[in-house]
């Protein structure tokens, strides 16, 4: 049996000392986790999930404007701006910034008990991998995200993948299946600051997960993850935020 990388036993003593003020949302259709260790059905988590973070999480991060402003996910196209007049109040000692230094973020999520939490002998098992997400000033509508706008939506941005397409998931998400005589499982929400060069292509070439984009891994690849092993090889560093939910 695995023991749990220092990244999830922090997260988990941190959220466990104040409950009150988790740094990660995780949204899904019809119910948003906002406190850890909320209890889900398998139907309510049984989607792949969005997520929002919050401000006060992102305050050892370096932007490059150097202040905590969220960088929208949406570009107007470069023809259309070039037939509009110019309205701009930017200052000309203001330097550009290269959109390829902006942050994007890679959110893992696993469940720590399988096959039941007084013997998690298969675990963690991923059951969901999304990378390069990068903050949005764009909100979805949803009700329950962001109305204080004290947490701010993560959204996948396709102009930073230099042209080519979506890579969508990373892993493809896994709906909770826990046994129905076991306990409910832990499924914990872990999120990074990508370090340079790490890409989720990049992730899927190393891992040997394939170049498809599409998420497909197999279940040996999911079933006693080593999520330290995953932090370390990729240079990971500090969880930025993350949040639970039991199932």
């Amino acid at each position: 049996m695995r023991n749990p990388p220092e990244s999830i036993n922090h997260l988990l003593d941190t959220l466990t000392n104040n409950p009150s003020s988790p740094s990660l949302r995780i949204h899904f259709p019809t119910e948003t986790v906002s406190s850890p260790g909320q209890h889900l059905s398998t139907t309510t988590s049984a989607t792949p999930p969005s997520f929002s973070v919050s401000a006060s999480a992102l305050h050892n991060l370096k932007f490059p404007n150097n202040d905590l402003s969220p960088v929208s996910s949406h570009t107007s196209d470069p023809d259309d701006d070039a037939n509009k007049p110019s309205t701009s109040t930017k200052n000309e000692d203001q330097p550009d910034i290269n959109p390829l230094t902006i942050p994007r973020f890679l959110i893992t999520t696993l469940d720590l008990d399988p096959p039941f939490p007084s013997f998690p002998v298969l675990g963690p098992i991923l059951h969901g991998m999304q990378a390069d997400l990068a903050l949005s000033t764009s909100f979805t509508g949803e009700d329950d995200i962001d109305t204080d706008k004290q947490f701010i939506p993560l959204e996948r941005d396709t102009r930073f993948n230099l042209g080519e397409d979506d890579i969508g998931e990373v892993a493809r998400y896994m709906g909770p299946s826990p046994p129905g005589w076991s306990e409910p499982h832990r499924y914990v929400c872990l999120m990074w600051q990508q370090p340079e060069g790490v890409t989720g292509d990049k992730i899927r070439e190393e891992m040997g997960w394939g170049g498809a984009r599409d998420g497909k891994i197999g279940a040996w690849e999911r079933v006693r993850f080593d999520q330290g092993g995953f932090e370390e090889r990729f240079g990971l560093g500090e969880v930025v935020a993350g949040n639970y939910f039991v199932c």
